[in-house]
């Protein structure tokens, strides 16, 4: 048993030698050690995001960039301040009379209720706009479309773990420690992160493509209002004169039979009573032979 036991040291004692190296380190250089290794933890999350979780064979830089200045800054930086200086004036007083369990939930509520919503969050939307050469006003945009998404992944992750880091970690280490869960939370926010930035490339993808519909259709209407009008249709060409003149000759033949009969006509009811009657008879006659010559 005692071999065993033996054993056991033996095979701990690397990583016993390097855990007792970082707590030192740690205790003599806390915000150097925060900084460097929320750093490299982020880093390494947002790799193990992208080619692990999401399978990427492409990996997005710009992403990653993002991840990295946020986790050396915020993360390693502005969080060792908060927590370790800021936290401790606060709650001092509480603390120095009910001890580090009796303030953790206070600090617990501060953190997550005030500190993320409205500090972490914009910050680290107004970075990753920063790196990605994007306007200030697609962080905001970015914060009002995914900050309830983001609270709710936050909450199960941080809530209990933020209780224990302020309820039972010694202050050197809470930024290692936040360091160590927070792999598992980048991890998660890289994720979320490509799938938001998915969804507006393919909401971006869609409204260029009804814009570009919008802009050929406009263009066809406008090419064919100023389209000129066809052309209208040339007038029948002109009879030859060849028969052009035999027209004529038939006219003028059926004239001069139309006044032969009108003659003729006269002459023959000339010994006729001179009723109203036979007047009218007599005057319509060469009208139908006039009418029928000319539709002719």
């Amino acid at each position: 048993m005692a071999q065993l036991v033996q054993a056991g040291r033996l095979l701990l004692s690397p990583f016993t030698s390097v855990a007792g190296w970082y707590n030192r380190t740690a205790q003599a250089y806390p915000f150097t050690v925060g900084v460097v290794t929320t750093g490299l933890k982020t880093s390494a999350a947002d790799v193990f995001a992208q080619k692990v979780v999401e399978g990427r064979e492409d990996f997005d830089w710009t992403r990653h960039a993002a991840f990295c200045a946020f986790g050396f800054a915020y993360l390693g930086g502005f969080q060792y301040w908060l927590y370790n200086i800021k936290f401790t004036q606060w709650c001092g007083p509480l603390t120095r009379t009910f001890g580090h369990k009796a303030t953790a939930p206070i600090k617990t509520f501060i953190d997550q209720g005030i500190h993320h919503p409205f500090v972490y969050f914009p910050s680290f939307f107004a970075i990753k706009a920063a790196v990605s050469g994007q306007p200030l006003s697609s962080a905001v945009d970015k914060y009002q479309s995914e900050i309830w998404d983001s609270l709710k992944a936050l909450w199960m992750v941080w809530v209990p773990a933020q209780f224990v880091n302020f309820a039972f970690v010694p202050r050197h280490l809470r930024i290692p420690y936040v360091a160590a869960v927070s792999f598992g939370w980048t991890v998660i926010l890289s994720v979320m992160q490509g799938k938001f930035d998915e969804a507006i490339q393919q909401r971006q993808k869609v409204v260029e493509g009804a814009a570009g519909a919008g802009a050929a259709a406009a263009a066809a209407a406008a090419t064919a209002a100023s389209a000129p009008a066809p052309a209208a249709p040339a007038p029948p060409s002109l009879l030859p004169a060849a028969a052009a003149a035999a027209v004529q000759q038939e006219a003028a033949a059926a004239a001069a039979a139309a006044a032969a009969a009108k003659s003729a006509s006269a002459q023959a009811v000339r010994g006729l009573p001179q009723s109203p009657i036979v007047a009218a008879a007599v005057a319509e006659v060469p009208a139908h032979q006039s009418t029928a010559v000319e539709e002719a």
